[in-house]
């Protein structure tokens, strides 16, 4: 329990609670299990302080300096620590959620799924109690399935890119693209019109399979999971732990996302454009089919962008690492190092019970 004093300091306000410490530093304040939920703390000096187990749910620490305190088990659901010195913090098993705010954090790293203090090896991660309607948890296996359905679909919209860019580079009038019944043969206009409502339908589904895939990943808590999502092979979901090689990254993902704007060549008359002809411009679009140029094409091209700019925001979110704590992997390991000497232990038994049971029967 708390030492009632210190509670009582820090509970009649931040002013009075740093004075105190002033005048005192050689005492290490104890408010192990206290309740400070929804409390105004911030700016408040809760350096080295014993937090284990204690509620700090929705409490305002802006600010507050924390470095070296004791967080272990301490419950920070909903608790804003934005710009608080989180230096040398143990967060074992303490308990954050998706409110939880740490913007500018000093000291910590943070990950998909919560902060992580290298200097205790410890994390703060997300947990989550599920309501009864719920369908979110812990599971690695989900995640890398929804990767996988995103990056099949992704893949398909890049090939049709890629269609689209031999008519680019190779500039044939027709091309002929296989069907189950035949072949159907398309102009540069026609092709790329039907690329780009297919791209508009298939990166959809991407946005809808990578976003499943991050909120999933803001769950995961163990080495393995960690292992798992952080191998799985694809640009848009892998983290870049090096600077240099983050900076290529992101430039390869920009040109992966946001391929669709190569159907933008197709429906541009560029040497109106850069003459600033703009009669010129509005007569080409004239020109083209109706439903084309005045009203699908324009409408279909919009909601592509603005797709390709959520995908991309999403695949910056797998751009921090998978955390997980250490010292709860240990203790995970105990317990299945302790089934399995019992396992065995019973598999002792029953294979000593089998024996006797057959000298019996002799």
């Amino acid at each position: 329990m708390a030492n009632a004093e210190h509670l009582k300091l820090l509970q009649e306000g931040v002013p009075a609670w740093n004075l105190w410490r002033q005048e005192h530093e050689d005492i290490r304040p104890d408010l192990h299990d206290a309740v400070l939920a929804a409390l105004d703390l911030r700016g408040a000096n809760l350096a080295g302080a014993d937090l284990g187990g204690a509620n700090l749910a929705k409490a305002n620490l802006v600010s507050a300096n924390l470095a070296e305190s004791d967080l272990r088990g301490a419950d920070l659901r909903g608790t804003d620590l934005s710009r608080a010195n989180l230096s040398g913090v143990n967060f074992s098993k303490s308990t954050i959620d998706i409110f939880t705010i740490y913007r500018d954090v000093q000291g910590c790293d943070i990950g998909v799924n919560g902060l992580y203090s290298p200097l205790t090896d410890s994390a703060a991660l997300l947990r989550i109690d599920p309501p009864g309607n719920s369908m979110q948890g812990a599971n690695a296996d989900a995640v890398i399935e929804s990767l996988r359905h995103a990056r099949k679909l992704h893949t398909f919209s890049l090939l049709l890119a890629g269609i689209a860019m031999l008519f680019i580079v190779i500039k044939p009038k027709t091309i002929t693209l296989p069907y189950l019944a035949g072949s159907f043969k398309f102009d540069d206009i026609s092709y790329s019109f039907l690329a780009m409502i297919l791209s508009t339908v298939l990166l959809s589904q991407v946005s809808s399979f990578i976003d499943s895939a991050l909120q999933g990943a803001h769950y995961l808590n163990d080495r393995r999971s960690a292992m798992l999502v952080g191998h799985f092979p694809w640009l848009l979901s892998k983290y870049e732990s090096e600077e240099k090689n983050r900076r290529q990254s992101k430039i390869m993902r920009f040109f992966l996302v946001f391929h669709p704007l190569v159907y933008l060549y197709f429906f541009t008359k560029w040497d109106v454009l850069f003459s600033g002809s703009w009669e010129g411009l509005m007569q080409h679009y004239q020109e083209m089919p109706v439903v084309f140029g005045e009203y699908l094409m324009p409408v279909f091209y919009v909601i592509l962008v603005k797709l390709c700019i959520h995908i991309f925001r999403l695949s910056e979110g797998f751009q921090k690492p998978i955390l997980f704590d250490t010292q709860t992997e240990r203790g995970r390991h105990s317990e299945m190092e302790r089934l399995a000497v019992a396992v065995e232990k019973q598999a002792s038994r029953t294979a000593e019970l089998v024996e006797l049971m057959r000298k019996r029967e002799e």
